[in-house]
């Protein structure tokens, strides 16, 4: 007869049974533990001493080189930014008027030959129609008085004419941006001030300025403003609808960084820097911001190293690596 055995072992083989019967061994281990080990709750010191020797996470955020540059990831120094205050207004782009001729017959009579079409360049001084005078039944052209484009054309062959005209010509090397702003804003504008204008959302901008504030006397219609636009790469058609921010203050930021370099974690913002070692999270607080840039006040100086692409990267390899506090 075999000796009873001690209560731990028996115990033991007690739990083990039931767990080999509920196939789990984790519970096994947990009833052993639980024998085996006196219920006292760790000491205060023990306690500090198991955090301090518990992995912590790195601070940096290490990448090779060729992870870097697969990532995309770019940096910038970060240093002074004007910072612009903007006011988003819409409008339209039409041909400058004073760069528009219209162009009638001299005499009446009846149109012999086209020579140009809409869309067609013409220089100053190149024909436009052939025209055979009603008087003396000879021919005599109707050329253009300048060079531009032919953007309306109201006459065919065979067709009399007299006063009306007949040709559209504009020179579109530049247009005007005609753009509608409240009253309680035309306040603030005056011809010189600078805008940016864009085609949309995803283009590049062309900074131009006020020209011309047209007056107004009701309170409840907007105010047509006008900037002229360098149009001699043809990008600015006639018709088109544009979006501008005008310009209405503009200051001198010490520290700033592109608009690309901020991720919030949780509402606070924060950049991430280049260090010898990696790249690492700076939480900062922000100033006046544009389009473009963003005042730092506080969390970065002038002269660090930022990144400026694909921080969102960053981020979540960041968040990932438990830096989330």
């Amino acid at each position: 007869m075999r000796p009873p055995l001690p209560f731990s072992a028996s115990f033991l083989i007690r739990s083990l049974h039931t767990v080999a019967i509920a196939g789990s061994c984790t519970i096994a281990l947990a009833s052993l533990c639980a024998c085996d080990r006196p219920d006292t709750a760790a000491s205060p010191t023990q306690a500090a001493a198991s955090e301090a020797a518990a992995p912590q996470p790195d601070p940096l955020i290490r990448l090779s080189d060729d992870l870097r540059r697969d990532a995309g990831i770019q940096v910038a120094v970060a240093g002074p930014q004007a910072i612009a205050q903007t006011l988003p207004v819409h409008g339209e782009l039409v041909s400058a008027s004073d760069r528009v001729h219209r162009v009638a017959a001299r005499y009446p009579g009846v149109a012999r030959q086209i020579a140009k079409n809409i869309g067609d360049r013409v220089s100053k001084g190149e024909t436009l129609v052939v025209v055979e005078s009603n008087d003396s039944l000879e021919p005599y052209r109707i050329v253009s008085p300048g060079a531009g484009r032919v953007l309306e054309r109201h006459v065919n062959v065979g067709e009399a004419m007299a006063e009306q005209t007949l040709f559209v010509i504009g020179d579109l090397s530049q247009v005007w941006a005609e753009l509608a702003v409240f009253p309680r804003d035309a306040a603030r504008l005056h011809p010189g001030m600078e805008v940016d204008v864009r085609l949309d959302r995803g283009s590049d901008p062309q900074r131009a300025k006020i020209d011309y504030i047209a007056p107004g006397t009701d309170a409840q219609r907007r105010i047509v403003v006008r900037a002229t636009l360098d149009n001699s790469d043809g990008r600015w058609p006639p018709g088109a609808f544009v979006n501008a921010q005008l310009i209405v203050d503009e200051r001198n930021a010490a520290v700033a960084v592109p608009q690309s370099a901020v991720q919030y974690d949780e509402g606070q913002p924060l950049v991430f820097i280049e260090t010898d070692g990696g790249f690492a999270a700076r939480p900062v607080r922000l100033g006046l911001q544009d389009r473009a840039h963003v005042e730092v006040l506080e969390g970065l100086s002038a002269g660090e190293r930022v990144v400026i692409a694909n921080s969102f990267l960053l981020k979540s390899e960041w968040l990932e690596g438990g830096h989330d506090d």
